[in-house]
Protein backbone atom coordinates (compact mmCIF):
# COMPACT_ATOMS: atom_id res chain seq x y z
CA UNK A 1 0.00 0.00 0.00
CA UNK A 2 1.54 3.52 -0.99
CA UNK A 3 1.32 6.01 2.01
CA UNK A 4 -1.51 7.93 2.30
CA UNK A 5 -0.89 11.38 3.38
CA UNK A 6 -2.57 13.90 0.83
CA UNK A 7 -6.40 14.44 1.07
CA UNK A 8 -6.88 13.97 -2.27
CA UNK A 9 -6.81 10.17 -1.16
CA UNK A 10 -9.53 9.80 1.28
CA UNK A 11 -10.36 6.75 0.10
CA UNK A 12 -7.26 5.06 0.62
CA UNK A 13 -7.47 6.22 4.38
CA UNK A 14 -11.04 5.25 4.77
CA UNK A 15 -9.06 1.56 3.89
CA UNK A 16 -6.01 2.08 5.83
CA UNK A 17 -7.83 3.38 9.12
CA UNK A 18 -9.65 -0.39 9.15
CA UNK A 19 -6.12 -1.92 9.79
CA UNK A 20 -4.80 -2.85 12.83
CA UNK A 21 -1.07 -1.24 12.44
CA UNK A 22 -0.35 1.11 10.38
CA UNK A 23 3.12 2.20 9.52
CA UNK A 24 3.93 4.37 6.05
CA UNK A 25 5.32 2.42 3.36
CA UNK A 26 4.59 -1.17 4.92
CA UNK A 27 2.38 -3.48 3.04
CA UNK A 28 -1.20 -4.50 4.46
CA UNK A 29 -2.15 -7.58 6.08
CA UNK A 30 -5.94 -8.41 4.94
CA UNK A 31 -8.61 -7.37 7.39
CA UNK A 32 -10.29 -10.62 7.36
CA UNK A 33 -7.31 -12.35 8.36
CA UNK A 34 -6.93 -10.82 11.39
CA UNK A 35 -8.82 -11.13 14.76
CA UNK A 36 -10.90 -8.63 16.06
CA UNK A 37 -8.96 -6.38 18.41
CA UNK A 38 -11.09 -3.39 21.26
CA UNK A 39 -7.92 -1.21 20.18
CA UNK A 40 -6.62 -0.29 16.74
CA UNK A 41 -3.42 1.05 16.64
CA UNK A 42 -2.47 3.39 13.52
CA UNK A 43 1.13 4.51 13.40
CA UNK A 44 2.74 6.73 11.00
CA UNK A 45 5.68 8.93 10.37
CA UNK A 46 5.58 12.52 9.38
CA UNK A 47 9.03 13.88 8.21
CA UNK A 48 8.33 16.92 6.66
CA UNK A 49 6.69 18.30 10.35
CA UNK A 50 9.21 21.38 10.26
CA UNK A 51 7.61 23.65 12.86
CA UNK A 52 4.37 25.08 13.98
CA UNK A 53 2.75 27.73 11.12
CA UNK A 54 2.74 31.39 11.72
CA UNK A 55 -1.36 31.72 12.19
CA UNK A 56 -1.96 32.26 15.52
CA UNK A 57 -4.75 31.19 18.08
CA UNK A 58 -6.60 34.27 17.68
CA UNK A 59 -6.46 34.10 13.85
CA UNK A 60 -7.59 31.14 13.77
CA UNK A 61 -10.55 31.67 16.08
CA UNK A 62 -11.52 34.58 14.19
CA UNK A 63 -11.09 32.96 10.71
CA UNK A 64 -13.58 30.60 12.54
CA UNK A 65 -16.08 32.50 13.63
CA UNK A 66 -16.33 34.85 10.48
CA UNK A 67 -16.62 31.36 8.36
CA UNK A 68 -19.89 30.43 10.76
CA UNK A 69 -21.27 33.27 11.09
CA UNK A 70 -21.20 33.81 6.88
CA UNK A 71 -23.27 30.19 7.76
CA UNK A 72 -25.63 30.98 10.01
CA UNK A 73 -23.97 29.48 13.29
CA UNK A 74 -21.73 30.08 15.44
CA UNK A 75 -22.87 28.96 18.66
CA UNK A 76 -22.39 25.21 19.44
CA UNK A 77 -25.28 23.14 19.22
CA UNK A 78 -27.70 22.02 21.62
CA UNK A 79 -27.42 19.48 23.68
CA UNK A 80 -30.53 17.27 24.08
CA UNK A 81 -31.66 16.53 27.57
CA UNK A 82 -30.58 13.22 29.93
CA UNK A 83 -33.68 10.89 30.29
CA UNK A 84 -34.40 10.15 33.63
CA UNK A 85 -33.72 6.62 33.51
CA UNK A 86 -30.18 7.49 31.93
CA UNK A 87 -29.73 10.14 34.55
CA UNK A 88 -30.51 7.59 37.74
CA UNK A 89 -28.01 5.09 36.51
CA UNK A 90 -25.27 7.52 37.22
CA UNK A 91 -25.99 8.58 40.65
CA UNK A 92 -24.51 7.81 43.50
CA UNK A 93 -25.88 4.49 45.19
CA UNK A 94 -27.58 5.68 48.56
CA UNK A 95 -27.43 3.46 51.41
CA UNK A 96 -27.07 4.34 55.24
CA UNK A 97 -26.40 7.58 55.97
CA UNK A 98 -22.98 8.51 56.05
CA UNK A 99 -21.80 9.04 60.19
CA UNK A 100 -22.62 12.71 60.90
CA UNK A 101 -18.56 14.41 61.38
CA UNK A 102 -19.50 17.54 63.22
CA UNK A 103 -17.47 20.46 61.38
CA UNK A 104 -15.17 22.40 63.82
CA UNK A 105 -15.71 26.43 63.92
CA UNK A 106 -13.23 28.92 64.70
CA UNK A 107 -12.96 32.66 64.52
CA UNK A 108 -11.09 34.94 62.08
CA UNK A 109 -9.12 35.72 65.13
CA UNK A 110 -7.83 32.76 66.48
CA UNK A 111 -6.35 32.38 62.01
CA UNK A 112 -5.02 35.25 62.66
CA UNK A 113 -2.91 34.65 66.16
CA UNK A 114 -1.63 31.79 64.43
CA UNK A 115 -3.04 28.71 66.69
CA UNK A 116 -4.38 26.52 64.34
CA UNK A 117 -2.08 24.08 61.86
CA UNK A 118 -0.43 24.49 58.83
CA UNK A 119 0.05 28.51 60.00
CA UNK A 120 3.89 28.56 58.97
CA UNK A 121 3.62 26.26 55.74
CA UNK A 122 7.30 27.15 54.62
CA UNK A 123 8.62 25.03 58.01
CA UNK A 124 6.21 22.01 57.52
CA UNK A 125 7.63 18.90 58.41
CA UNK A 126 7.24 15.87 56.09
CA UNK A 127 4.18 13.98 55.69
CA UNK A 128 5.71 10.49 54.38
CA UNK A 129 4.20 8.47 51.48
CA UNK A 130 2.31 5.69 54.24
CA UNK A 131 2.48 2.00 52.69
CA UNK A 132 4.34 -1.74 53.11
CA UNK A 133 7.94 -1.52 51.71
CA UNK A 134 6.73 -3.26 48.77
CA UNK A 135 4.66 -0.69 47.76
CA UNK A 136 7.20 1.96 48.26
CA UNK A 137 9.84 0.37 47.20
CA UNK A 138 7.85 0.04 43.51
CA UNK A 139 7.67 4.04 43.54
CA UNK A 140 11.28 4.23 44.57
CA UNK A 141 12.53 1.82 41.91
CA UNK A 142 11.01 4.46 39.24
CA UNK A 143 12.14 7.26 40.43
CA UNK A 144 15.43 5.46 40.74
CA UNK A 145 14.93 5.00 36.76
CA UNK A 146 14.83 8.39 36.13
CA UNK A 147 17.43 9.04 37.98
CA UNK A 148 19.31 6.38 35.79
CA UNK A 149 18.35 7.75 32.52
CA UNK A 150 15.01 5.46 31.83
CA UNK A 151 12.15 7.04 30.08
CA UNK A 152 9.13 7.21 32.89
CA UNK A 153 5.48 7.83 32.76
CA UNK A 154 3.49 9.54 35.70
CA UNK A 155 0.09 9.40 35.38
CA UNK A 156 -1.81 11.90 37.61
CA UNK A 157 -5.98 11.35 37.49
CA UNK A 158 -8.13 13.59 39.78
CA UNK A 159 -10.37 16.29 40.53
CA UNK A 160 -10.56 19.49 40.14
CA UNK A 161 -6.65 20.02 41.94
CA UNK A 162 -5.43 17.68 38.75
CA UNK A 163 -7.67 19.33 35.63
CA UNK A 164 -6.10 22.57 36.37
CA UNK A 165 -2.44 21.77 35.88
CA UNK A 166 -1.10 23.57 39.07
CA UNK A 167 -0.15 20.84 41.14
CA UNK A 168 0.85 18.09 38.70
CA UNK A 169 2.28 20.87 36.16
CA UNK A 170 4.86 22.06 38.95
CA UNK A 171 5.69 18.07 39.74
CA UNK A 172 6.49 17.74 36.40
CA UNK A 173 8.39 21.24 36.23
CA UNK A 174 10.25 19.44 38.80
CA UNK A 175 10.99 16.39 38.12
CA UNK A 176 12.34 17.62 34.36
CA UNK A 177 14.81 19.78 35.59
CA UNK A 178 16.02 16.99 37.84
CA UNK A 179 16.04 13.89 34.98
CA UNK A 180 14.68 15.24 31.73
CA UNK A 181 12.19 16.74 29.67
CA UNK A 182 9.98 13.75 28.13
CA UNK A 183 7.07 16.48 26.96
CA UNK A 184 3.79 17.56 28.27
CA UNK A 185 2.07 14.48 28.08
CA UNK A 186 -1.88 13.58 28.37
CA UNK A 187 -3.94 17.16 27.69
CA UNK A 188 -7.98 16.97 26.92
CA UNK A 189 -7.85 18.21 23.11
CA UNK A 190 -10.58 20.78 23.39
CA UNK A 191 -12.14 22.86 26.18
CA UNK A 192 -13.82 20.46 28.68
CA UNK A 193 -15.41 23.40 30.01
CA UNK A 194 -14.76 27.37 30.51
CA UNK A 195 -11.26 28.01 32.10
CA UNK A 196 -9.75 24.60 31.24
CA UNK A 197 -6.18 24.50 30.98
CA UNK A 198 -2.25 23.06 31.21
CA UNK A 199 0.96 24.36 31.99
CA UNK A 200 3.85 24.39 29.34
CA UNK A 201 1.55 23.83 26.60
CA UNK A 202 -0.36 25.87 24.09
CA UNK A 203 -3.67 24.96 23.94
CA UNK A 204 -6.32 26.27 21.24
CA UNK A 205 -10.05 25.17 20.39
CA UNK A 206 -12.62 26.64 18.77
CA UNK A 207 -16.29 26.87 21.21
CA UNK A 208 -18.02 24.42 18.81
CA UNK A 209 -16.85 21.33 20.80
CA UNK A 210 -19.31 19.12 22.74
CA UNK A 211 -17.49 17.72 26.22
CA UNK A 212 -19.17 14.84 27.83
CA UNK A 213 -18.45 13.12 30.99
CA UNK A 214 -20.20 10.79 33.40
CA UNK A 215 -21.92 12.96 36.10
CA UNK A 216 -22.08 15.96 33.67
CA UNK A 217 -25.66 17.53 32.94
CA UNK A 218 -27.05 17.02 29.53
CA UNK A 219 -24.11 14.63 29.08
CA UNK A 220 -24.72 11.62 27.10
CA UNK A 221 -24.17 8.61 29.25
CA UNK A 222 -23.37 6.07 27.70
CA UNK A 223 -19.93 5.53 29.03
CA UNK A 224 -17.66 5.89 26.35
CA UNK A 225 -15.22 8.33 27.42
CA UNK A 226 -11.92 5.78 26.65
CA UNK A 227 -9.53 6.06 29.52
CA UNK A 228 -9.90 9.69 30.35
CA UNK A 229 -13.47 9.86 31.63
CA UNK A 230 -14.34 12.67 29.26
CA UNK A 231 -14.70 12.83 25.08
CA UNK A 232 -15.03 15.99 22.86
CA UNK A 233 -17.05 15.88 19.92
CA UNK A 234 -17.60 17.87 16.59
CA UNK A 235 -19.58 17.20 13.60
CA UNK A 236 -18.93 20.35 12.59
CA UNK A 237 -15.65 21.02 9.79
CA UNK A 238 -14.97 24.37 11.23
CA UNK A 239 -14.42 23.08 14.45
CA UNK A 240 -10.60 22.69 15.57
CA UNK A 241 -8.12 22.19 17.95
CA UNK A 242 -4.55 21.97 18.25
CA UNK A 243 -1.75 21.51 21.04
CA UNK A 244 1.43 23.45 20.74
CA UNK A 245 4.97 23.11 22.24
CA UNK A 246 5.95 26.57 23.97
CA UNK A 247 8.40 29.23 22.70
CA UNK A 248 9.75 31.14 25.78
CA UNK A 249 9.20 28.65 28.33
CA UNK A 250 11.92 26.67 29.96
CA UNK A 251 9.91 23.25 29.64
CA UNK A 252 7.68 22.26 26.76
CA UNK A 253 9.48 23.40 23.66
CA UNK A 254 10.39 20.12 21.74
CA UNK A 255 8.34 17.03 20.96
CA UNK A 256 8.99 14.19 18.56
CA UNK A 257 6.16 12.41 18.81
CA UNK A 258 2.04 13.26 19.13
CA UNK A 259 -0.46 10.39 20.15
CA UNK A 260 -4.13 10.73 19.73
CA UNK A 261 -6.85 8.47 21.64
CA UNK A 262 -10.39 8.71 19.03
CA UNK A 263 -13.55 6.90 19.40
CA UNK A 264 -14.61 4.12 16.08
CA UNK A 265 -18.18 4.16 15.91
CA UNK A 266 -20.84 3.40 13.75
CA UNK A 267 -21.40 6.74 11.70
CA UNK A 268 -18.20 8.28 12.71
CA UNK A 269 -16.54 10.56 10.71
CA UNK A 270 -13.35 11.23 8.48
CA UNK A 271 -10.79 12.70 11.64
CA UNK A 272 -7.71 15.15 10.37
CA UNK A 273 -4.90 15.78 12.03
CA UNK A 274 -2.12 18.32 10.54
CA UNK A 275 1.21 18.43 12.25
CA UNK A 276 2.45 22.00 11.41
CA UNK A 277 2.38 22.53 7.56
CA UNK A 278 2.91 19.30 6.86
CA UNK A 279 -0.18 17.21 4.56
CA UNK A 280 -2.88 16.39 6.74
CA UNK A 281 -3.33 12.59 7.66
CA UNK A 282 -6.89 11.96 7.36
CA UNK A 283 -8.33 8.57 9.49
CA UNK A 284 -12.04 7.73 9.05
CA UNK A 285 -13.26 6.52 12.07
CA UNK A 286 -16.20 4.61 11.36
CA UNK A 287 -16.75 1.30 12.88
CA UNK A 288 -19.13 -1.60 13.24
CA UNK A 289 -18.61 -1.39 17.17
CA UNK A 290 -17.72 1.03 19.54
CA UNK A 291 -13.54 0.61 19.39
CA UNK A 292 -10.45 2.99 20.52
CA UNK A 293 -8.43 4.39 18.23
CA UNK A 294 -5.38 5.12 18.77
CA UNK A 295 -3.11 7.12 16.51
CA UNK A 296 1.00 7.63 17.39
CA UNK A 297 2.91 10.21 15.12
CA UNK A 298 6.44 10.08 14.88
CA UNK A 299 7.92 13.08 14.19
CA UNK A 300 11.46 14.58 13.57
CA UNK A 301 12.49 16.22 17.49
CA UNK A 302 11.33 19.85 17.84
CA UNK A 303 9.26 22.25 17.86
CA UNK A 304 5.51 21.42 16.66
CA UNK A 305 1.76 22.38 16.70
CA UNK A 306 -0.90 19.02 16.20
CA UNK A 307 -4.10 20.12 14.93
CA UNK A 308 -7.22 17.95 14.61
CA UNK A 309 -10.85 18.73 12.85
CA UNK A 310 -13.17 16.68 11.15
CA UNK A 311 -14.36 17.05 7.58
CA UNK A 312 -18.42 16.75 8.60
CA UNK A 313 -19.07 13.47 7.31
CA UNK A 314 -19.90 12.43 10.69
CA UNK A 315 -19.02 13.11 14.09
CA UNK A 316 -15.56 12.78 15.44
CA UNK A 317 -14.95 12.05 19.48
CA UNK A 318 -11.81 12.39 20.83
CA UNK A 319 -10.56 11.25 24.52
CA UNK A 320 -7.46 12.67 24.63
CA UNK A 321 -4.02 14.00 22.57
CA UNK A 322 -0.24 13.82 24.01
CA UNK A 323 2.92 15.77 23.04
CA UNK A 324 5.80 14.05 23.94
CA UNK A 325 9.61 13.17 23.45
CA UNK A 326 11.05 9.26 23.16
CA UNK A 327 14.06 10.27 24.67
CA UNK A 328 15.27 10.14 28.97
CA UNK A 329 13.54 12.20 31.42
CA UNK A 330 10.23 12.32 32.81
CA UNK A 331 6.40 12.67 31.30
CA UNK A 332 3.78 13.52 33.62
CA UNK A 333 -0.29 13.16 32.67
CA UNK A 334 -2.65 15.47 34.53
CA UNK A 335 -5.92 13.49 33.74
CA UNK A 336 -8.37 15.72 35.77
CA UNK A 337 -11.80 16.44 35.78
CA UNK A 338 -13.26 19.02 38.22
CA UNK A 339 -15.88 18.08 40.30
CA UNK A 340 -15.82 14.06 39.84
CA UNK A 341 -14.91 11.32 42.28
CA UNK A 342 -12.82 8.32 42.37
CA UNK A 343 -15.91 6.07 41.29
CA UNK A 344 -16.83 7.36 38.30
CA UNK A 345 -13.76 4.92 37.01
CA UNK A 346 -16.51 2.47 37.23
CA UNK A 347 -18.94 4.17 34.74
CA UNK A 348 -16.47 4.34 31.57
CA UNK A 349 -16.65 1.58 29.24
CA UNK A 350 -14.65 -1.19 29.76
CA UNK A 351 -14.11 -1.82 26.12
CA UNK A 352 -12.44 1.47 25.84
CA UNK A 353 -11.32 2.07 29.36
CA UNK A 354 -9.34 -0.97 29.95
CA UNK A 355 -7.25 -1.08 26.92
CA UNK A 356 -6.93 2.39 26.82
CA UNK A 357 -5.18 2.32 30.03
CA UNK A 358 -2.96 -0.88 29.10
CA UNK A 359 -1.99 1.17 25.99
CA UNK A 360 -0.92 4.57 28.20
CA UNK A 361 1.35 1.94 30.85
CA UNK A 362 2.10 4.38 32.96
CA UNK A 363 5.22 3.73 35.33
CA UNK A 364 3.39 5.46 37.96
CA UNK A 365 -0.39 6.11 38.53
CA UNK A 366 -1.65 8.45 41.40
CA UNK A 367 -5.06 8.93 41.99
CA UNK A 368 -6.01 12.08 43.37
CA UNK A 369 -9.60 11.73 44.71
CA UNK A 370 -11.49 12.77 47.42
CA UNK A 371 -12.30 16.54 48.04
CA UNK A 372 -15.79 15.57 46.34
CA UNK A 373 -16.28 12.43 48.20
CA UNK A 374 -15.92 14.70 51.18
CA UNK A 375 -18.38 17.01 50.07
CA UNK A 376 -20.66 14.44 49.42
CA UNK A 377 -22.97 14.00 52.99
CA UNK A 378 -24.86 11.33 51.39
CA UNK A 379 -22.13 9.45 50.18
CA UNK A 380 -22.18 6.70 52.86
CA UNK A 381 -18.11 5.79 53.79
CA UNK A 382 -19.45 1.64 53.85
CA UNK A 383 -20.09 2.23 50.35
CA UNK A 384 -16.94 4.94 49.58
CA UNK A 385 -14.85 2.11 50.37
CA UNK A 386 -16.51 -0.17 48.94
CA UNK A 387 -16.85 1.63 45.22
CA UNK A 388 -12.90 2.69 46.21
CA UNK A 389 -11.82 -1.16 45.73
CA UNK A 390 -14.15 -1.54 42.67
CA UNK A 391 -11.58 1.73 41.39
CA UNK A 392 -8.41 0.12 42.02
CA UNK A 393 -9.17 -3.67 41.27
CA UNK A 394 -9.70 -1.85 37.73
CA UNK A 395 -6.13 -0.27 38.08
CA UNK A 396 -4.48 -3.47 39.32
CA UNK A 397 -6.32 -5.49 36.74
CA UNK A 398 -5.26 -3.14 34.00
CA UNK A 399 -1.94 -2.22 35.41
CA UNK A 400 -0.56 -4.75 37.42
CA UNK A 401 2.72 -4.05 37.39
CA UNK A 402 2.82 0.01 37.74
CA UNK A 403 3.76 1.85 40.86
CA UNK A 404 0.04 3.30 42.86
CA UNK A 405 -0.12 6.09 45.29
CA UNK A 406 -3.49 7.55 47.02
CA UNK A 407 -3.11 10.74 47.60
CA UNK A 408 -6.33 12.25 50.05
CA UNK A 409 -8.13 15.38 50.17
CA UNK A 410 -6.63 18.41 50.90
CA UNK A 411 -7.96 20.36 53.82
CA UNK A 412 -11.08 22.35 53.42
CA UNK A 413 -12.84 25.01 55.34
CA UNK A 414 -16.29 27.45 54.54
CA UNK A 415 -17.59 30.70 55.88
CA UNK A 416 -20.18 30.74 58.48
CA UNK A 417 -19.79 34.56 58.80
CA UNK A 418 -17.64 36.29 56.49
CA UNK A 419 -14.42 37.99 58.46
CA UNK A 420 -15.61 36.48 61.41
CA UNK A 421 -16.49 32.58 61.97
CA UNK A 422 -15.44 29.54 59.53
CA UNK A 423 -15.76 26.14 59.92
CA UNK A 424 -13.26 23.46 59.58
CA UNK A 425 -14.93 20.70 57.15
CA UNK A 426 -15.01 17.45 58.93
CA UNK A 427 -15.58 14.80 56.40
CA UNK A 428 -11.99 15.34 54.90
CA UNK A 429 -10.14 12.95 57.59
CA UNK A 430 -12.70 10.15 57.30
CA UNK A 431 -12.27 10.14 53.55
CA UNK A 432 -8.56 10.28 53.94
CA UNK A 433 -8.61 7.35 56.65
CA UNK A 434 -10.58 5.20 53.67
CA UNK A 435 -7.60 5.29 50.99
CA UNK A 436 -5.30 4.62 54.23
CA UNK A 437 -6.86 1.67 54.66
CA UNK A 438 -8.00 0.17 51.52
CA UNK A 439 -4.69 1.27 49.71
CA UNK A 440 -2.10 -1.46 50.87
CA UNK A 441 -5.28 -4.17 49.74
CA UNK A 442 -4.11 -2.87 46.02
CA UNK A 443 -0.20 -2.08 46.27
CA UNK A 444 -0.81 0.92 46.58
CA UNK A 445 1.26 4.12 49.07
CA UNK A 446 -0.86 6.75 50.18
CA UNK A 447 -0.13 10.45 50.87
CA UNK A 448 -2.61 11.98 53.15
CA UNK A 449 -2.83 16.18 51.82
CA UNK A 450 -4.22 17.05 54.47
CA UNK A 451 -1.86 16.24 56.77
CA UNK A 452 0.91 17.30 54.89
CA UNK A 453 -0.20 21.03 54.89
CA UNK A 454 -0.43 20.81 58.80
CA UNK A 455 -3.61 18.99 59.66
CA UNK A 456 -7.15 20.37 60.36
CA UNK A 457 -7.63 23.97 59.62
CA UNK A 458 -4.89 24.51 57.65
CA UNK A 459 -6.58 25.53 54.74
CA UNK A 460 -7.64 29.00 57.11
CA UNK A 461 -4.23 29.32 57.68
CA UNK A 462 -3.02 29.46 54.09
CA UNK A 463 -5.82 31.42 53.28
CA UNK A 464 -4.06 33.72 56.15
CA UNK A 465 -0.34 33.94 54.88
CA UNK A 466 1.18 36.52 52.86
CA UNK A 467 1.06 36.21 49.92
CA UNK A 468 -1.96 33.68 50.38
CA UNK A 469 -1.55 29.68 49.58
CA UNK A 470 -5.44 29.48 49.77
CA UNK A 471 -8.10 30.13 47.42
CA UNK A 472 -11.23 32.35 48.24
CA UNK A 473 -13.22 29.37 48.71
CA UNK A 474 -11.27 27.52 51.25
CA UNK A 475 -11.07 24.23 48.46
CA UNK A 476 -8.54 25.20 46.18
CA UNK A 477 -5.34 26.73 46.22
CA UNK A 478 -3.31 29.26 44.68
CA UNK A 479 -0.91 28.57 42.26
CA UNK A 480 2.02 29.37 44.98
CA UNK A 481 -0.53 27.16 47.29
CA UNK A 482 -0.21 24.87 44.22
CA UNK A 483 3.59 24.86 43.91
CA UNK A 484 3.98 24.32 48.03
CA UNK A 485 1.81 21.33 47.94
CA UNK A 486 3.61 20.10 45.12
CA UNK A 487 6.99 20.30 46.77
CA UNK A 488 5.51 18.72 50.43
CA UNK A 489 4.67 15.76 47.71
CA UNK A 490 8.05 15.83 46.19
CA UNK A 491 9.62 15.56 49.34
CA UNK A 492 7.11 12.57 50.32
CA UNK A 493 8.98 10.63 46.97
CA UNK A 494 11.89 11.15 47.69
CA UNK A 495 11.97 10.36 50.95
CA UNK A 496 10.45 6.91 49.74
CA UNK A 497 13.66 6.80 47.30
CA UNK A 498 15.79 7.11 50.16
CA UNK A 499 14.19 4.54 52.04
CA UNK A 500 13.97 1.64 49.65
CA UNK A 501 17.41 1.81 48.24
CA UNK A 502 19.35 5.08 47.84
CA UNK A 503 19.46 8.20 45.48
CA UNK A 504 16.70 9.43 43.69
Amino acid sequence: MAPCRRPALAACLSGLALLPSISLGVPSVPTALMPPAPVVPIQLRIDDASGPPAESCGQALAEAKSAKKARGSWRPPDVPPVPRSAKARTEVEKGEPAAVVANLQVSWTDVMAGSLPGARPEDLSLQPLEGDYDSLQAIGDVMRRAGAGDAVRISVFGASHTGGDFFTGELRRQLQDRHGDRGHGFVFPASLYEGHRAHDINLCSSPGWRSDWVGRRNSRWDGLHGFSGASVSTSDPLDFAWIETTRDNDHGRSWDRVQVWALGQPGGGSLEITVDTADPVVIDTHRPRAELLHIVLDLPDGAHRAKVRGQGDGEVRLFGISGERSTPGVLVDAIGIRGRTARTWIDWASELRDPGLQGLDPDLVVLAYGTNEAADTDYAMWRYREELRRVLGILRTDLPSAACILVGPSDRAKVVKKGKQYAIWGRTAPVAQVQREVAPEFGCAFWDWQMAQGGPGAMLSWRAVDPPLAGWDYIHFTQAGYTRSAELFLAALDDATEVTGGAR
